[in-house]
C-alpha cells in the first residue's frame, strides 16, 4: 500500500498578529521600510519551505497517476504581495496578511477533461486532508474572474495556505495569454481593473478574451463517445490560443528592449 510522504510543519517565525500588522503597515502607501522588507523576506522564507513539502506531496501524486501533467510552482515575491496588499487597501477592503491564501502557489495542468479535471481535484483534497491538512476549494469555471477559468484546492497548513491550481491545458494557455496582456498593460486587469494604458482599445481586448474564454468553456462542456474525441474538438481553438500566445510574447519582448 502506497503510503503518504510525512507533511512537515514548519514553526512560524512570526505570529499571525505579527504578520497581520505587518500587513497593515505593508498596504500603506509609500515607501516600505527597510525593517519590515526584511520581516516580509522572512515570512517568505518560511512559506517557501513550506511550498517545497506541499509540492513533494502533488509530485507524488501525480507520478502515481501517470498522467500527462504539468507541475510548476511559485512563491509571490515581495513586490507583488506588496503591490496586492496596496491595491486591495485602493479598494476600500484591507486585506489580513496572515489569511492571504495564495502567497505560496502550485499549478498542475495538462489535457484533461472536465470530469478529470473534479477527480483530480478530490484526489489532491484526500492526499491533504489524510495527512489532517484541511482543504477548501473554488470553482472558477462557472464563476470566472475577467474570463479566468480553473480549479483552486486551498490547503490549509499550521495556519498558513498553499494554493493548488488546477488547470486543463485549455485553461493554462487562456491564463498565460491573459498574463502576458497584464504584463503589458497593467497587472489590475486581472482583478477588473482599468488598463494602466490603451484605454478603450484594450479594454475591448479584455472582453474579447472572456468571450473567448466563454467558448472554450463551451467546447470543454460538450462531451463526445470517447475521451479522445472529446478532447480534439478543443485542437483548433487550442491552436488559436498558442498562436496569440506567440504573439503576445512578441509583444512583450520588444516593448522590454
Amino acid at each position: 500500500m502506497y503510503r503518504l510522504p510525512y507533511l512537515y510543519l514548519y514553526a512560524m517565525a512570526m505570529s499571525k498578529s505579527a504578520v497581520q500588522r505587518l500587513g497593515k503597515r505593508l498596504e500603506l502607501p509609500g515607501a516600505v521600510s527597510e525593517e519590515d522588507l526584511t520581516l516580509l523576506e522572512d515570512l517568505l522564507i518560511d512559506y517557501d519551505e513550506l511550498l517545497t513539502a506541499a509540492r513533494g506531496v502533488i509530485d507524488e501524486l501525480c507520478d502515481i497517476l501517470e498522467w500527462p501533467l504539468g507541475v510548476t510552482h511559485r512563491l509571490k515575491t515581495t513586490d507583488t504581495l506588496i503591490q496586492k496588499l496596496q491595491r486591495a487597501k485602493e479598494r476600500g477592503a484591507s486585506t489580513n496578511l496572515a489569511r492571504v491564501q495564495d502567497i505560496a502557489g502550485i499549478r498542475v495542468s495538462g489535457r484533461l477533461t472536465l470530469a478529470e479535471q473534479d477527480i483530480l481535484r478530490e484526489m489532491i483534497v484526500d492526499r491533504f486532508e489524510q495527512q489532517g491538512h484541511e482543504c477548501s476549494f473554488k470553482d472558477r469555471r462557472e464563476d470566472p474572474m475577467v474570463g479566468y477559468r480553473a480549479v483552486h484546492v486551498i490547503v490549509s497548513i499550521g495556519g498558513r495556505f498553499v494554493e493548488v491550481q488546477i488547470r486543463t491545458t485549455g485553461q493554462d494557455l487562456w491564463a498565460n495569454v491573459f498574463e502576458r496582456i497584464a504584463d503589458i498593460f497593467g497587472r489590475g486587469i486581472r482583478y477588473g481593473d482599468p488598463p494602466e494604458f490603451g484605454g478603450e482599445a484594450v479594454t475591448d481586448i479584455i472582453a474579447s478574451m472572456e468571450v473567448f474564454s466563454a467558448k472554450l468553456y463551451e467546447l470543454e462542456k460538450t462531451i463526445e463517445d470517447s475521451r479522445e474525441a472529446t478532447l480534439a474538438l478543443q485542437d483548433s481553438i487550442l491552436s488559436t490560443l498558442r498562436q496569440i500566445l506567440q504573439q503576445t510574447e512578441a509583444i512583450k519582448g520588444r516593448l522590454a528592449t
